[in-house]
């Protein structure tokens, strides 16, 4: 994303390059084809590792491009992406998988009709339209590492997580041969070669040198691509670093109290699991640490330890922590604060986007020292104030967040009513964006279209009743189907967020056996090869539906309808029948739903 963006951003762009990013890129133009990475991206909030095609040549033609951009600041999503002479067509994809952990193999598809993204073969995403059919400049193949100025969208970097790497394995294109091929959707693509990043091959790719664009904090220079091991590593450094090198221990970056025994670490970089997993790593004085966690990422430890006085202010003390280099760096002695954030009161009530107004609280910024907050987007006004169709509560719909991706909200464990209000303000007609809606990993609508469900200027909203939350946290995520126009005005919107209920037990207390509620727990196993598990409970008879969806919400399979008794119930899933991919699972009685995402693999 960088044309869009700084136009609207400007006056925050007029800084320097502090970081040393990479990029790699074709000599050759191409239109059309079939374009395959396989790719480890860097992990860290501010920058963003990329495999995309772009119109160098622009403004003498129109601007072209495709991305693929993984941000670092989230595990578990993928940016993918049309830029053309209208603006950006932006979806961020949940994957409910960690990307950054090993190599995945990315591939899009542009023709004249249609582009495709696949992960790892599946199809996850596509766009059709008349942008696609107006998008035929022919572009360069290109991968880069680099920090944009934009941290509404990639968070805000640390100098301490560098430097940071995205590892490319190889990259292959395909030509679009619509009269017959042998490879990509109905076969439409014919191989023209593929690169395993042996070599720097100078017949084929070139190096950016020096090279910067308004938004982007970071040189892009030759020296940060760099070929070793059978991969083309791109490299973020600071400006005074360049290439493959890290001789700098890890240091932790927050560490935060979920409850009273609790604590959640967040380091900068990935760290060796004997020394991170180990007790006498961490001290607190005066606490007893019972145990330590290594998080799947690498760079999170949950510690367990004896009762915290919320009340108290501590230091934590970290020694002797290893990275994953060879040989490793050492932590040789940091203290580090402990952040504990204020516990929520219920009814707890935030105007999403504005100010403190009738009876609303403030919105703000997630992070480590905050009860609640959002995850990407920026604040929309409408200083008219309108007359808000279905509420007296017009000063606080009359703000929006808009183009967010994720809202938390920290809740000790209990049963909560969470109800979210959307007011469309920016747009008149059905379809001129849509989103989806995660609550906790379970997809509560795929198809979030306002003005669709009750028109512009009318207070539309969604209620999930008796949600139970036990991990501390509260989490919502969006992502846009249809993106809407331009960049503060699109994308996942969200005007006011109200939790109700009571928590089942205090911070610190062993937790009480939460009451019946619905749910469908997670398959076992995951992924699976033929057949899995589900667990599901229904908090009171009725007719319960059990459906399968693929990524692109087709519905395949349903797998029963029929009446069930309250309670706990099991059924196993044979999924001979589908091609490997993922598939989304969802249950529904009694207007609740509840799904989840499942692996096949043949």
């Amino acid at each position: 994303m960088r044309k869009f963006l700084p136009l609207l951003i400007l006056p925050i762009l007029i800084l320097g390059q502090n970081y040393h990013g990479a990029e790699y890129r074709t000599l050759e133009r191409f239109q059309y084809g079939r374009f395959e990475t396989r790719l480890k991206p860097g992990a860290g909030d501010g920058f963003l590792s990329s495999f995309f095609t772009y119109n160098d040549d622009y403004p003498n033609t129109e601007w072209t491009e495709i991305d693929f951009e993984i941000l670092g600041r989230w595990d578990d999503n993928i940016d993918m992406n049309v830029i053309d002479e209208t603006g950006s067509h932006l979806r961020q994809h949940p994957t409910f998988q960690n990307v950054h952990l090993d190599f995945h193999t990315y591939a899009f598809e542009w023709t004249p009709d249609y582009v495709a993204w696949f992960l790892d073969d599946d199809e996850i995403y596509r766009q059709t339209g008349d942008h696609i059919n107006g998008l035929s400049d022919s572009s360069k193949m290109m991968m880069n590492i680099w920090t944009p100025a934009f941290t509404d969208w990639v968070g805000v970097i640390d100098p301490r997580i560098l430097p940071r790497y995205a590892y490319y394995d190889w990259a292959s294109y395909a030509a679009y041969t619509p009269e017959g091929g042998s490879v990509g959707s109905d076969l439409l693509f014919t191989p023209q070669w593929r690169d395993e990043f042996d070599s720097y091959d100078t017949t084929r790719w070139e190096k950016s040198i020096d090279h910067i664009w308004n938004g982007n904090l970071s040189l892009l220079i030759e020296d940060n691509a760099v070929f070793k091991d059978g991969h083309l590593i791109l490299c973020l450094t600071d400006a005074n670093a360049s290439g493959v090198a890290d001789h700098l221990p890890p240091s932790g970056i927050w560490a935060t109290a979920q409850t009273a025994d609790s604590i959640i670490i967040r380091f900068s970089e990935e760290v060796d699991s004997l020394t991170a997993n180990s007790i006498n790593t961490y001290h607190i004085s005066g606490i007893q640490i019972i145990s330590a966690e290594l998080w799947e990422d690498q760079r999170t430890v949950s510690l367990t330890v004896s009762d915290l006085n919320l009340s108290n202010n501590y230091n934590l003390v970290i020694l002797g922590l290893k990275d994953d280099n060879v040989p490793p760096n050492t932590q040789m002695g940091q203290v580090l604060g402990l952040s504990i954030p204020p516990p929520v009161e219920l009814p707890l009530n935030i105007n999403c986007g504005g100010p403190e107004v009738q009876g609303y609280l403030a919105d703000q910024w997630w992070s480590a020292g905050v009860a609640y907050g959002h995850e990407g987007g920026n604040y929309q006004l409408n200083q008219t104030y309108p007359d808000i169709s279905g509420t007296e509560l017009d000063s606080v719909f009359a703000s929006s967040l808009n183009r967010f991706s994720r809202y938390n909200v920290r809740l000790a464990p209990g049963l909560f009513d969470i109800t979210l209000s959307f007011v469309e303000q920016s747009y008149t007609d059905p379809g001129d964006r849509i989103f989806e809606l995660y609550v906790e990993d379970s997809l509560i609508s795929g198809t979030i279209d306002v003005n669709a469900a009750v028109g512009s200027q009318v207070l539309y909203q969604i209620t999930i009743n008796e949600l139970l939350i036990t991990d501390g946290e509260l989490n919502l995520l969006c992502s846009a189907s249809i993106y809407g126009r331009g960049y503060a005005y699109a994308g996942p919107f969200l005007n006011a967020i109200q939790v109700e209920g009571e928590y089942t037990v205090s911070i610190g207390n062993e937790p009480i056996e939460a009451p019946d509620v619905f749910g469908l727990s997670q398959a076992f196993p995951n992924p699976f090869n033929a057949s899995t598990t589900f667990q599901y409970q229904l908090r009171e008879a009725g007719v319960a539906e059990l459906h399968v969806y693929d990524l692109r919400g087709r519905h395949k399979s349903t797998l029963f309808s029929e009446w069930k008794s309250a309670g706990k119930h099991t059924y196993s899933w044979n999924a001979d029948a589908l091609d490997s991919g993922i598939y989304v699972v969802q249950l529904s009685s009694a207007h609740k739903t509840a799904s989840q995402k499942v692996l096949m693999i043949k």
